[in-house]
């Protein structure tokens, strides 16, 4: 397996990439993802970035670029062009072999000025990849040896040897010795280079950013999940179920597949469909799908046996004449009833995919088995790599439970845990501190209009929506039931109305599990009981 050296890239299409680049190219190569780098020329600065440097000892260096589009063309008028969901054409301002070579020649010349090299040592191309397209034919003025496409996918070793060939004789690749790669590597990431510490505040964004990057370490080594059939994820909150079911869904859609995730809350099913705009038609909040298919039927006045068991078992009865999928994958699955997972599994075809994906100590609405119904295997995850470790820490401090942190997730602030006389004062006093992060939400056992929070929707300049699909938006600070905002997550979260876990009906063990976990960096607990701080402070400690 060849060394990959610097960060996994953050793109599906270049992790697909770089997977196939480990399964196929020799030992001695090196990979190096998202390689960037900023040149001066004259009197201004030049960006560039590279998906992909591939150093090849003895042959050369090769820059490679990804593109995810899975329909692309050059018009008449010789402009690139990618398809839209919608259909239509979008011209690209640049070319990708354009880009790519501008890259290639760019970092050639850099490393050759910082080395004081004449002529770089080695030959040097570059490859366009396109992992889910295809091309009947390039343009006259490309080579073919320039792009792969899906067909290629399994030749990307000879792809890139062949590339390097067409750019000169062997004893010209034979100059990129060992040490010259070395050398390269070295330039490209800076080992060098280092900026101390100057002050102890901590640096949320880079912890947003390595967190993001351990999920994606973390699931990497879970792909085999995907070819099996039925199987279930049990994992604590954090774990990261909801990016693996999304996951999944994306891979079979992809793939051709009829394919829906389904999950309890609709206030996560309503964020997953904004922010997966492409998947939209395929994220259904269980009520709703069953309504789709049972749209004649009007709730009762019991609500809970209507959702629940009536109309489930409507669905159930309606099965056989109903549409039916190739793979339903399951979310929040500790949240559904037995009837309401029995007639999801009423609606696949034969040897269809079933994912199921739980963590039962959220089942808030006390509706779980503790059985993944229809999964013949079942995986546990164990690692938290939503929060930071000082939540984490707390988290299990006050449930008395021992999940672990992922290794090498950054160590965070410590939560606030704070007696308030005001507790509508306090919040807003800590969004306005916390501001310039990435998102902010305030969570409260009870609806807004019987919170703390009741009596206020602006200040210091911020607005306070009860809308989840706000999160994150400027000057925006998200309300929400602890319930409501079950499988969400927020940079920074500030609970309030906290009590005694079970001493208050209103305030679970569930209920205090859920809301400190939807904090990835910065979390603050406050309570206007004196007794309930100085119980969280002495289990805190």
């Amino acid at each position: 397996m060849p060394k990959v050296i610097g960060n996994l890239p953050a793109d599906r299409w270049e992790m697909v990439v770089l997977k196939a680049f480990q399964q196929q190219l020799p030992n001695d190569w090196v990979i190096m993802p998202s390689v960037k780098w900023t040149l001066g020329k004259g009197d201004y600065v030049r960006d560039g970035e590279a998906d992909f440097v591939v150093l090849a000892p003895s042959l050369g260096m090769v820059i490679v670029e990804v593109k995810g589009s899975r329909d692309f063309r050059v018009g008449n008028d010789g402009v690139w062009q990618r398809r839209l969901p919608d259909g239509s054409w979008l011209s690209l301002k640049e070319a990708p072999p354009e880009q790519a070579t501008r890259n290639m020649h760019e970092l050639a010349a850099a490393l050759n000025n910082r080395q004081r090299w004449v002529k770089f040592p080695g030959r040097y191309a570059y490859l366009v990849i396109y992992p889910q397209g295809k091309a009947n034919r390039l343009p006259d003025m490309f080579d073919e040896s320039t792009l792969a496409t899906h067909q290629h996918m399994s030749q990307l070793y000879s792809r890139l040897v062949h590339a390097l060939e067409k750019r000169g004789q062997g004893y010209l690749g034979q100059k990129l010795t060992s040490d010259v790669v070395e050398i390269i590597i070295d330039q490209l990431k800076n080992r060098t280079f280092q900026v101390q510490k100057v002050d102890t505040e901590q640096d949320v964004a880079d912890d947003l950013q390595k967190i993001e990057v351990l999920t994606r370490q973390q699931f990497a080594s879970l792909k085999g999940l995907f070819q099996l059939p039925n199987a279930a994820v049990i994992g604590p909150a954090g774990s990261g179920k909801t990016i693996l079911a999304m996951w999944r869904l994306k891979a079979l859609v992809d793939a051709g597949q009829d394919a829906v995730y389904v999950c309890y809350n609709r206030a996560l099913a309503e964020v997953l469909r904004l922010r997966n705009a492409d998947y939209r038609e395929h994220i259904w909040n269980v009520d709703r799908l069953f309504s789709h298919f049972c749209p004649e039927q009007r709730p009762t006045q019991d609500l809970k046996e209507f959702y629940r068991e009536t109309l489930p078992g409507l669905v159930m009865d309606r099965a056989d004449s109903l549409e039916h999928y190739d793979a339903i994958i399951i979310d929040e699955g500790q949240d559904l009833s037995e009837s309401q997972i029995i007639a999801l599994h009423d609606l696949i075809k034969r040897n269809a995919v079933w994912a199921f994906f739980a963590d039962w100590k959220q089942d808030l609405y006390g509706a779980g088995s503790g059985n993944p119904i229809g999964a013949e295997v079942i995986f546990h995850l164990y690692h938290n790599c939503r929060n930071t470790i000082k939540i984490n820490d707390a988290s299990n401090s006050f449930l008395d439970s021992s999940v672990e942190s992922m290794p090498g997730m950054p160590e965070g602030e410590a939560p606030v845990v704070q007696y308030s006389g005001s507790q509508v004062t306090t919040a807003w006093e800590l969004a306005k501190q916390w501001a310039g992060e990435e998102s902010i939400a305030i969570l409260s056992p009870f609806k807004y209009e019987k919170s703390s929070m009741h009596s206020q929707l602006k200040g210091h300049g911020l607005t306070l929506s009860q809308d989840v699909q706000d999160l994150g938006k400027a000057n925006t600070i998200v309300f929400s039931t602890i319930k409501s905002f079950k499988g969400l997550e927020a940079s920074c979260v500030i609970v309030v109305d906290v009590e005694i876990p079970d001493q208050n009906r209103a305030f679970s063990s569930e209920d205090l599990y859920v809301a400190i976990t939807r904090a990835t960096t910065r979390l603050a607990l406050l309570t206007g009981n004196r007794v309930t701080s100085q119980y969280y402070e002495q289990v805190a400690n």
